[in-house]
């Protein structure tokens, strides 16, 4: 869905550098290739708002992916404690080495909500500011179609309308460049989220000794409360 998006707001951003030259050089309707070029505009801001409907999607999903390890992580906590307080240490050490494991799918989960959640809010924004300029745009259809068959006579597009074709045209660019920058930012957050998850493996490694470190800080914890109510008689 989104990898093939650079190469589509390249594709028409190349269309649009061209469109004046194409159509001097062409005998076809120089007007009607500009009208073609924002409705194919109009199309790309379509597949935009789908993605971001997805994107949105995504961010609930780890919503309650979050909600759902965050609970497995208490339960095999309480069963670590149930094994201990039934004197079964090495059934207490594989609950912990099970709450261990949740709690790094959690974290790695939290990680990606957020950076999805940046995503949505840049898509958000990106999205809002297209359709602001593809509707003045649109609002300028007639006067844009006729400047560029104006051009294909031979007279200059900044001598005609409210500052010539290629000034329409320009800011059309600007606004596929912006839309390129955004599938950068996307391609570093997943570089940053594949970070994330090698980060995650490395740590990994070091689980069975944080198992013992949570081992025994649950066994002193529990001698503690053991130990507490001696003053009192049952």
């Amino acid at each position: 869905m989104s990898d093939n998006k650079p190469g589509i707001f390249s594709r028409l951003k190349n269309s649009i550098s061209s469109t004046l030259t194409s159509a001097v050089e062409s005998v076809s309707d120089p007007g009607q290739e500009v009208a073609l070029m924002l409705d194919d505009l109009a199309t790309q801001i379509q597949a935009a708002e789908r993605d971001l409907h997805q994107a949105v999607v995504d961010r609930k999903v780890m919503e309650r992916k979050i909600e759902t390890l965050a609970k497995d992580e208490a339960d095999w906590q309480r069963r670590a404690e149930q094994a201990l307080r039934l004197g079964n240490e090495e059934l207490a050490r594989q609950a912990l080495r099970r709450k261990t494991e949740f709690a790094a799918q959690l974290a790695d989960t939290r990680l990606a909500h957020d950076e999805q959640g940046q995503m949505v809010e840049s898509m958000q924004r990106h999205v809002t500011t297209s359709k602001q300029k593809l509707k003045m745009l649109n609002l300028r259809r007639g006067s844009l179609m006729a400047q560029a068959r104006a051009a294909k006579r031979g007279m200059a597009p900044g001598q005609i309308g409210d500052g010539g074709t290629l000034s329409r045209l320009e800011e059309i660019e600007s606004r596929i460049a912006s839309i390129e920058a955004l599938n950068e930012v996307q391609a570093e957050m997943s570089t940053e989220i594949q970070d994330a998850e090698l980060d995650a493996k490395l740590a990994a490694l070091e689980g069975d000794s944080k198992v013992d470190d949570e081992l025994a800080a649950l066994k002193a914890r529990l001698k503690s409360q053991q130990s507490l109510p001696s003053g009192s008689s049952d």
